[in-house]
């Protein structure tokens, strides 16, 4: 699953309207299945209240009623769980680093580029609903912002593959060459052979490769027509630019004669098909 935790000072306004607003929206597109959302707290201010009674009558005024949530503090545990953890403001951001240990893989960011005030102090419940959905839809499409993708309007058998895959990429699965280069922040990195042949399995259509200005061949696939890169992560991070419309086909045989990559193949589709 892809594990998202939104964060603000007392987890009683902000961050539990983020909660059930993503929440919402991932109900949607048919994507509750691989999403796991919570909400917690920087502080020890709130711990137990339930939602502030004006934040949960502007979730109520939008629609979403069923808000069963008592607050409470983000801990190293939930660090690690979660995959995104979104905050409200600078002064979150600086409690939460500190929490922490200064966010070493990456996990943190803010909701919004600018911050999102604390309604408890302002009254103005309604703008900070109408900030934190701009947030969560810009969210849900910039997590599946891979190339060829068309952010949640993409098949939702394409982003449920993703999806899977996302949590399952991890040091083992990558080339021997990169694995001292891997991490959580950089999760795609040495997937790009054995992730797309593993989607060929899931979706059909075709195995491509462009050689990259460093000299590798990244690969990617080709479904209805369309070049869908599930790792392209690794490209943007690297700076390297792909050139998709010099894309050859690949062929599995040649590829799998690397027993190593074979092994590691395997071991992706082994976990891929335990996962689901």
């Amino acid at each position: 699953m892809i594990k998202v935790l939104f964060c603000c000072h007392g987890n009683i306004c902000r961050s539990p309207i983020a909660e059930y607003v993503f929440k919402k929206k991932v109900c949607e597109n048919g994507l509750e299945e691989v999403f796991e959302i919570d909400s917690a707290a920087t502080s020890t201010e709130e711990i137990g209240n339930p939602v502030y009674p004006p934040a949960r009558r502007v979730l109520s005024s939008h629609g979403i009623t069923d808000v069963n949530h008592r607050a409470r503090q983000i801990t190293k545990s939930d660090y690690r769980h979660f995959d995104y953890i979104l905050v409200m403001d600078e002064w979150n951001m600086r409690n939460i680093l500190r929490m922490t240990d200064g966010d070493p893989d990456k996990k943190i960011t803010m909701l919004l580029d600018t911050e999102i005030e604390d309604p408890w102090y302002t009254g103005n419940f309604e703008k900070v609903y109408n900030q934190i959905e701009k947030g969560c839809t810009a969210l849900l499409d910039n997590i599946f912002s891979f190339y060829g993708a068309k952010g949640i309007k993409t098949d939702r058998k394409i982003l449920l593959v993703y999806a899977r895959l996302f949590s399952l990429w991890c040091r083992e699965t990558c080339a021997p060459r990169m694995q001292d280069r891997w991490c959580i922040y950089n999760r795609t990195l040495g997937q790009c052979s054995v992730t797309s042949f593993l989607v060929q399995d899931c979706l059909g259509g075709e195995v491509y490769g462009s050689v990259l200005p460093s000299g590798d061949l990244h690969c990617f696939n080709r479904i209805d027509s369309v070049f869908y890169d599930f790792t392209s992560d690794q490209i943007e991070k690297s700076g390297e630019i792909c050139n998709y419309s010099k894309a050859e086909l690949q062929d599995r045989n040649k590829h799998f004669a690397k027993e190593e990559k074979y092994e590691r193949y395997r071991l992706l589709k082994k976990l891929y098909t335990e996962e689901k």
